[in-house]
């Protein structure tokens, strides 16, 4: 399958912008997917590539890293909607889709093709580890690998969830490769990474949109002063950028993001609150039965998934030095 794309962005390419391509799988490096060689007229130019299927933000975090080693990345994809190119642009990520579309810089070099469409790619089969439910369970799990092993029961009453369908998350993650069995009763998390990348990207798109409350401004001009605002206990706390900023001390945040259990009339009360479209502040339901670290934040996966799926380079900046300071140990 990647290299049947592989081939067919080369033809396309060649139609579309005139560069003729080569490409070679075995590199020596095991952390790109292959080289690709260009030539325009006498010049020839090789990119290190990175396929993927399709491009979401997630992504970008380890398009950057390749770049910085292995330098001009070429990201080859069978789809990257024109939202995501846009910000691969503008994160100066190279990048080539089935469709034509493509941004190469190097050197002297300068393509820019935009706003060819291409077919809609088939949906990939739903999985029950990564519905609404099962995205639950696998916060639960990446945060405390240890709640693997509580009986299903237990799972069963701390989420709402049936216990049939527990036996299928479960189970389906198993089929996968992210739960091994060790011994006669202990499961323990594999691929925790990839699993984390996977939740990621199923988080933004099933589940977070069901959990907002709403937008809103500070009546009282806080969201100046947000850090000022008491947050003293594990109901309310705060997410996104603002996190961000309270973990690293790095980044001074544009949109304010919270976490909680209160209802909507106790949090107007509490934090002066009045509905806004677009408002400075997005609040969200909490859906994790757990409590650890820092009163004030919500568990650094949830900052970091929040930050990456913005797709902003200076969320991207904060959510590397966050999970290299805070989660690159646990993965």
């Amino acid at each position: 399958m990647e290299e049947q794309v592989i081939y067919k962005v080369i033809q396309v390419l060649q139609e579309k912008a005139g560069l003729k391509g080569r490409w070679y799988a075995r590199t020596g490096k095991n952390d790109i997917d292959g080289q690709l060689e260009l030539k325009a007229d006498k010049q020839k130019q090789i990119f290190p590539v990175e396929f993927k299927r399709d491009v979401k933000a997630i992504h970008f975090p380890l398009f950057q890293q390749l770049r910085d080693t292995h330098g001009d990345l070429i990201v080859i994809a069978e789809t990257i909607y024109p939202g995501v190119r846009a910000q691969m642009r503008n994160l100066g990520l190279n990048y080539i889709d089935v469709a034509g579309n493509c941004y190469i810089r190097k050197n002297d070099w300068f393509f820019l093709i935009d706003g060819l469409k291409n077919e809609t790619p088939a949906p990939l089969k739903k999985d029950r580890a990564f519905n609404k439910t099962g995205l639950l369970l696998v916060f639960h799990f990446l945060n405390d690998e240890n709640y693997l092993n509580v009986t299903y029961r237990q799972m069963a009453d701390d989420y709402g969830i049936a216990l049939g369908n527990i036996n299928y998350i479960i189970n389906s993650l198993k089929e996968q490769g992210y739960i091994l069995q060790q011994g006669k009763k202990t499961l323990r998390l594999t691929q925790k990474k990839r699993l984390l990348d996977e939740w990621i990207l199923a988080y933004e798109e099933k589940l977070k949109p069901l959990l907002k409350i709403g937008d809103y401004r500070f009546i009282n001009g806080n969201d100046k002063e947000w850090e000022k605002i008491p947050i003293t206990d594990y109901h309310t706390q705060w997410g996104g950028e603002p996190a961000a900023k309270l973990l690293t001390a790095y980044l001074k945040p544009a949109k304010l993001t919270l976490y909680t259990t209160e209802s909507k009339t106790m949090l107007l009360k509490t934090y002066k609150l009045a509905p806004q479209d677009n408002g400075v502040l997005g609040i969200y339901k909490k859906f994790w039965k757990f409590n650890m670290g820092p009163l004030d934040t919500v568990p650094p996966i949830l900052v970091y998934a929040d930050l990456v799926n913005t797709g902003d380079p200076r969320n991207l900046e904060t959510a590397k030095k966050l999970y290299d300071g805070l989660l690159a140990a646990q993965f």
